[in-house]
């Protein structure tokens, strides 16, 4: 285990698990004096049909992203702490990792679960897929 972290990223989509996993993630980085990378990755697997309604509901997904990642953090105690935010589309396994490197982080932070309803009886596929192939560690924080 690392003696401390200098950039944690944690994913949110909004579940009570991601919830839990950003406070935990407030903690860790106020403790290590840590940069604190938000992603939020609106998921668009199941769009299908007119190329110009996916793209409506696109739009639609990531302003209600960028309103409850904007209520997330209002609503914490950020108080001092370096942190940046992302909004981005596409399957949030690989964004996750993708940014993950991008950022250089050293700790990945993801709740156990999901926002889908089999992801939230097991530990999500985003999850598994996060843990398996991160280059840096994982904090699976449990609700």
């Amino acid at each position: 285990m690392k003696e401390s972290y200098k950039n944690i990223l944690v994913a949110v989509d909004g579940s009570p698990a991601s919830n839990d996993a950003f406070n935990e993630a407030l903690n860790v980085a106020d403790r290590n004096g840590a940069k604190l990378f938000i992603l939020t990755v609106v998921d668009y697997k199941f769009s299908i049909g007119d190329p110009a309604f996916i793209n409506d509901a696109l739009k639609f997904h990531l302003n209600n992203a960028e309103i409850e990642l904007e209520q997330l953090i209002s609503n914490s105690k950020m108080s001092g702490l370096d942190y940046e935010t992302k909004i981005d589309s596409g399957s949030p396994k690989r964004k996750i990792i993708e940014y993950a490197l991008e950022k250089q982080v050293d700790l990945i932070m993801v709740g156990a679960t999901g926002l889908g309803a089999i992801e939230q009886a097991i530990v999500g596929s985003t999850t598994a897929y996060v843990v398996n192939h991160a280059k840096c560690n994982v904090m699976v924080v449990k609700s």
